[in-house]
């Protein structure tokens, strides 16, 4: 069976034509967000970007091109594949993980995808339904509707006692205006509705008429979960808005919810937008305080820095076991730790880039602990690292092995993550100055170290390394698994480098541990986790959002000084931010 849906917001927008067409083994790309004609009903302007606000005026925000460009375009962006787990689970309590089970393609994500360059985050706007997921997405809402039939959830969602005739219509129709507005996050509009049950081409009778009520609410179901209205997200505004507008209060709970627990509005948010809360500054960082205390809060957390970090996928890399043997027993340890580790430092401790930069402590299982040369203290206990030298995240065995290659570390791969991802330096590629990377060959006589320093006397490639090769060199304490190391081919390793990076960390440091120190301290840093967490939410990092994302940096340079480098309340900022609930026309 072939199933088209077209959903057009007629009524609700004023400026999207959302066309999916999903069927199995076929589906199509989600259009872009088109130019509104402007109307007497909207909310023009929108608030100050300096004030905390929902409302006021727009006056001297945004830099050049004029206070509109302050704020991001309006846009449709498509769910997760993590957010897509999420939304079944709460609209079905399904015990599959669908992305996982049915081989979902990995997500596109935002920005560079070179193996050093990033980050890399998955909250991406634009990420589309292309044919190869189209395919898995039938394949999951098949097991998904087969699971709730099975399981009773259904019948309990749509509880009308094998009805027929115009009956099951009506029961069909109550069904989609209950569960349908749990799908689209939003209650649907008339034609769509109609679109769904009414008549003997809508879903239900396709699916209901000559089998079973029921079978047309499992098919309404499977189609409710492929639609647009559930894969897509909107953030454009109500009908008859201007140049610059004000979400709808269903699209601030919405985009509020994904982006703090990486889910569905949960009934308390929706009541909330509902009742005008989220209009204010102040509501939405009471709703947003809430909602990062819960365990899904917690997890997107978590992944925001994974993700920001480059080491989301430390347990499916891949290392020589000749070299490593270790590293497929420690792999998923290493994931474990970092996960661990950064919830620790946000929620049970001071949660500032600091700490996660410069902790002499973590939290390990007892096979990680043997490659750290330490005991482990317990599941869920600090281990202290302090005898061993280790400090913060980046000299954590996640970090250093994604930033290596299979048989060795990579002082350029360290290099260049640590500088584009924590100092948020200008790494230009390559490719972009017509230099083709060679890396030097593995040479029995040289240490790692020596072998690069060679390389970066060729006249093409000096200008570049002079600055990324000291902050890799650092990490050489460690190897392509981040096992301490003093000696490489029966030679000492030297680990001393002078930053010369017009940074204000700029020093010369012993070791990598003594740098982590320097950047947990670095103002610049703090400036680079404001800018890496607007990208993390904006879900755009390219230049057409540099305004927005500079006036962002203006808005938490407004934070107290205590605040600045906390992880949760740079979230928070933007959360009560104009920026978070305005947008523009593109």
């Amino acid at each position: 069976m072939v199933t088209a849906i077209h959903t057009c917001h007629t009524r609700r927008t004023r400026r999207t034509w959302l066309l999916i067409s999903l069927a199995a083994g076929l589906g199509a790309s989600c259009t872009g967000v088109v130019s509104p004609s402007k109307g007497n009903g909207g909310t023009s302007g929108g608030g100050s970007i300096s004030g905390g606000g929902g409302s006021g005026s727009t006056t001297g925000a945004g830099g050049a091109g004029g206070p509109e460009a302050a704020y991001l375009p309006a846009r449709v962006r498509r769910i997760t594949n993590a957010e897509y787990d999420a939304s079944v689970k709460a609209l079905l309590g399904t015990a599959l993980t669908p992305s996982a089970q049915f081989s979902f393609p990995p997500d596109s994500r935002q920005g560079p995808t070179s193996s050093p360059a990033g980050p890399a985050f998955t909250l991406n706007d634009a990420q589309r339904v292309d044919p190869v997921l189209a395919d898995k997405l039938d394949t999951a809402a098949l097991a998904l509707v087969a699971e709730a039939r099975a399981n009773g959830k259904l019948a309990a969602l749509a509880p009308c006692a094998n009805p027929t005739g115009s009956a099951g219509e009506a029961c069909a129709k109550t069904f989609v205006q209950s569960f349908g507005a749990k799908v689209y996050r939003r209650p649907l509009v008339d034609e769509e509705i109609n679109g769904l049950v009414v008549g003997a081409t809508s879903v239900y009778h396709v699916g209901a008429d000559g089998y079973t009520y029921d079978d047309g609410i499992g098919v309404l179901t499977r189609v409710l979960l492929q639609s647009a209205g559930f894969l897509y997200i909107t953030e454009i505004g109500d009908v008859g808005a201007g140049a610059t507008f004000t979400l709808a209060p269903a699209e601030i709970a919405t985009s509020m919810s994904y982006l703090l627990t990486a889910g569905p509005p949960d009934d308390t948010l929706a009541a909330n937008a509902t009742a005008g809360m989220l209009a204010t500054a102040a509501g939405r960082e009471q709703e947003a305080r809430r909602l990062i205390a819960t365990a899904a809060g917690r997890a997107r957390m978590v992944r925001v820095v994974r993700e920001w970090l480059g080491i989301d996928d430390v347990a499916h890399r891949e290392k020589a076991a000749t070299v490593y043997p270790g590293f497929a027993a420690a792999g998923a340890a290493m994931e474990a730790e970092s996960t661990n580790f950064i919830n620790e430092v946000v929620t049970n401790s001071s949660g500032t880039i600091s700490e996660l930069l410069s902790a002499d402590w973590t939290i390990i299982d007892p096979a990680l602990a043997s490659v750290y040369g330490v005991t482990s203290a317990g599941a869920g206990q600090r281990t202290s690292l302090a005898g061993v030298g280790r400090r913060g995240i980046l000299n954590q065995a996640a970090f250093l092995s994604v930033f290596a290659t299979n048989n060795g570390s990579h002082p350029v791969f360290r290099g260049v993550s640590l500088m584009r991802r924590v100092a948020c330096l200008n790494v230009r590629d390559p490719g972009v100055v017509g230099i083709v990377v060679s890396f030097p060959a593995t040479d029995p006589m040289k240490t790692t170290r020596g072998r690069f320093e060679e390389h970066a006397r060729d006249a093409g490639c000096a200008s570049c390394h002079a600055s990324i090769d000291p902050f890799g060199f650092a990490f050489e304490g460690y190897d392509g698994m981040g096992q301490a190391r003093t000696t490489e081919n029966n030679m000492s390793i030297d680990t001393r480098v002078t930053i010369t990076a017009g940074a204000d960390f700029d020093g010369t440091y012993a070791d990598s541990n003594a740098l982590a120190a320097a950047l947990a301290a670095s103002p610049s840093v703090r400036t680079c986790l404001a800018r890496q967490l607007f990208r993390s939410s904006a879900g755009r990092s390219d230049a057409t959002v540099a305004a927005s994302e500079n006036a962002f940096v203006d808005l938490w340079k407004e934070l107290p000084a205590d605040q600045q480098g906390r992880l949760v309340d740079v979230l928070i900022a933007f959360v009560r931010s104009p920026l978070f609930v305005q947008r523009r026309t593109p």
